[in-house]
């Protein structure tokens, strides 16, 4: 149970730190969650209207029910960072933990805000600030709490938003009800602005009007009340929720969760009357879900995210292209890459880039084109590979996701389809999508077949190329598997390699595990993944990997989500190193480590 203090009278004007006017910073972070409450997120920005993730779970939730949804931090006078959140659906309590540096965090606390009445139903979305004036800290939450409502039984339960006060965050104020407009609301958030201390607020979606619960907003001249409800709700209509809110300047920022649409709506006003729709200059991390906005410096910023405002390097080919594989032949570099840039990736052919240098990239035109040059697909050209053998060259490709395979005799085409049909077709395979084929020629000669979205197929090819036997097809899927198969061999080692999360998801990432046979089975290896997200380079995955003549020089294609402004549909192709170590360990890949210009040259 809560110890309590004598509540002290709060007549000083509002200054709350971190809801209010805090001292000029370098950068914002938005905290957040995922799912139904896995942890803390953060993403960082230099304006509040353009965010980069910072990768991973920052917090793990250990109190209460063990979520962690909501989650809000503010600095304390001491610059100690104090974090609370909403630790369960039917909790009456709520987590606490601080932290010096947003780094290393206490011992998780559970705060039983709530447990000494007997019907509260919920303690959501906590928030704290620290008020200079009264040298203390208010925890704001919102609770279901029947017996408080003056009409017995009241419809959809009776939320509103509750305080304590706190030095210590070990003795408490007794609770009190902090703002009551005449409607069920949840997700209180305080902010000052021009004086005024403002506490915005979403009504909840059971209101007479059965409409989506508006967000709405009451101005006090101190942090505590009395408030008085404004005239005209902030947003209605729009079936949003968790409102976080910033001081820019002269500006207010307002944001929104869309938390069934997955993204965020994002206001502006100078007056609190007039609100601007400035979302569209706005970028929110996909996936991110109800937190709070802060300021920090850029020393508190690098802890965190050392590589913040590190430009990442150049793209190796211009505009959009994703799912590259890459090929050497002869004393050229060949990129073979999907045309991006269409929603539901809608391309209906496919180029061919070369280099002698892995720098300088020329366009050898369209080596195959659907509609054209195939009878039987003529959408979704995707993730292709390529391989030679008995003097020809083998492109094999995804289309209407089926699997086809094309002939030529240069690695630039024009390739032919010699079977006027799918090689491998999708009504043979169910539970799975028959797409991004890779194709592997063993130092024996002997040629494999790789394939598959939601499962992992491999089959030894026929001497041909163009054909296997079906009843060979073995399923190799390893754990964390989602699309993009890749295998090379280094010695004695093969290796498999992989993309996991959505093409769509900024954790877009590449696994590997390793085996003595071509078929497999691969053991999933215990350093991974090998690629993935990292500052400003999001979305890094559906690789392809080439050995270098000469030596043991590897490289390593890849697409990201374009920078600026990319995303699951607008990706570009990069290049880095790809290295092992001594006992033949895939090292993890640096996102902002380009190839050098290497002139290739055939060994003798």
């Amino acid at each position: 149970m809560i110890r309590h203090l004598l509540l002290l009278t709060l007549a000083a004007t509002c200054h709350v730190a971190s809801a209010t006017e805090p001292a000029p910073a370098d950068a914002w972070l938005f905290t957040s969650f995922r799912g139904n409450g896995d942890g803390l997120h953060l993403a960082y920005s230099d304006d509040a209207r353009t965010w980069v993730e910072v990768p991973g779970r920052l917090v793990t939730p250990t109190v209460g029910s063990g979520l962690m949804r909501d989650p809000h931090i503010t600095r304390g006078p001491d610059g100690r960072f104090h974090m609370v959140w909403t630790s369960g659906w039917g909790d009456k309590g709520i987590g606490y933990a601080s932290s010096p540096d947003l780094v290393t965090w206490s011992e998780q606390r559970y705060l039983p805000v709530m447990e000494d009445v007997a019907d509260a139903r919920t303690c959501w979305a906590p928030e704290v600030y620290y008020d200079e004036a009264l040298g203390q800290f208010l925890i704001v939450w919102s609770s279901d709490v029947p017996s408080a409502s003056p009409t017995p039984d009241p419809r959809g339960g009776y939320h509103r938003a509750y305080y304590v006060t706190t030095r210590d965050f070990q003795t408490f104020s007794p609770r009190q009800m902090l703002f009551d407009p005449g409607f069920n609301n949840i997700d209180a958030t305080v902010i000052k602005s021009g004086g005024k201390c403002y506490v915005v607020f979403k009504e909840t979606d059971d209101q007479p009007k059965q409409v989506w619960g508006r967000v709405c907003a009451a101005v006090a001249d101190q942090i505590t009340g009395p408030y008085r409800l404004l005239d005209e709700p902030l947003v209605e209509n729009k079936r949003v929720e968790g409102p976080a809110v910033a001081s820019l300047g002269d500006k207010t920022i307002l944001y929104a969760d869309f938390y069934v649409d997955g993204r965020y709506l994002a206001l502006e006003t100078d007056d609190w009357n007039e609100w601007n729709d400035i979302s569209a200059e706005c970028s929110v991390v996909s996936g991110q879900r109800h937190g709070s906005l802060l300021q920090v410096s850029r020393e508190e910023l690098e802890r965190i995210a050392p590589d913040a405002g590190r430009p990442a390097p150049a793209a190796a080919l211009p505009d959009v292209h994703a799912d590259p594989h890459v090929a050497v032949f002869g004393d050229r570099v060949y990129l073979y890459p999907t045309t991006d840039g269409t929603e539901g990736w809608r391309s209906t052919s496919f180029h061919a880039w070369s280099s002698a240098d892995l720098r300088d990239w020329r366009d050898e035109g369209v080596i195959l084109d659907l509609p054209r040059d195939l009878t039987w697909a003529d959408l979704h050209a995707w993730a292709p590979a390529i391989a030679t053998r008995n003097g020809k060259y083998y492109f094999y490709y995804s289309a209407d996701k089926n699997i086809g395979v094309a002939v030529a005799d240069t690695p630039a085409g024009p390739f032919t389809d010699p079977l006027g049909k799918p090689l491998v077709a999708a009504r043979d395979y169910h539970g799975m999508q028959c797409i991004d084929p890779m194709v592997f020629v063993d130092d024996d000669g002997a040629p494999y077949l790789y394939w598959g979205q939601g499962r992992c197929k491999a089959v030894r090819l026929n001497d041909d190329m163009i054909s296997f036997d079906p009843a060979a097809v073995r399923d190799i899927t390893p754990p964390g598997y989602n699309e993009g198969p890749f295998v090379h061999r280094r010695a004695d080692t093969y290796y498999l390699s992989w993309s996991e999360n959505d093409t769509r998801d900024p954790r877009y990432s590449v696994a590997y595990g390793v085996s003595d046979s071509p078929l497999g089975p691969f053991k999933k290896a215990a350093s991974n993944p090998i690629l993935k997200q990292r500052g400003v380079v999001r979305g890094a995955g559906h690789h392809s990997i080439a050995k270098l003549p000469g030596g043991d020089q590897w490289v390593i294609a890849y697409h990201r989500f374009r920078i600026p402004d990319g995303d699951g549909y607008h990706r570009e192709t990069c290049l880095s190193p790809l290295r092992h170590d001594a006992d033949g360990v895939i090292l993890p890949v640096d996102v902002y480590e380009p190839v050098e210009a290497t002139q290739l040259s055939t060994p003798e």
